[in-house]
């Protein structure tokens, strides 16, 4: 459980937090992790202050994992 928690919370937040403002142009912020935030939807989104919406730290981590997933999906296949 250790390992999967250090690839979902460090790993895949770490870059979520990076890539969703930069592939939605800053409309998708990613929550902080010691945030006491509440009232997100099932998919794990909320509408924030400023208009644009705000990712729920967890789903971020499985988020963050997608382009991580691809890479190595795409190295396997290649070699």
């Amino acid at each position: 459980m250790l390992v999967v928690d250090f690839v979902l919370e460090v790993i895949g937040y770490t870059t979520a937090r990076i890539l969703l403002p930069i592939i939605s142009l800053g409309n998708v912020r990613v929550e902080q992790v010691s945030s006491n935030e509440t009232d997100f939807n099932w998919a794990g989104f909320k509408r924030g202050e400023n208009g644009g919406f705000m990712c729920q730290a967890p789903m971020a981590g499985w988020i963050g994992l997608i382009p991580w997933t691809v890479l190595f999906v795409t190295l396997f296949a290649i070699a």
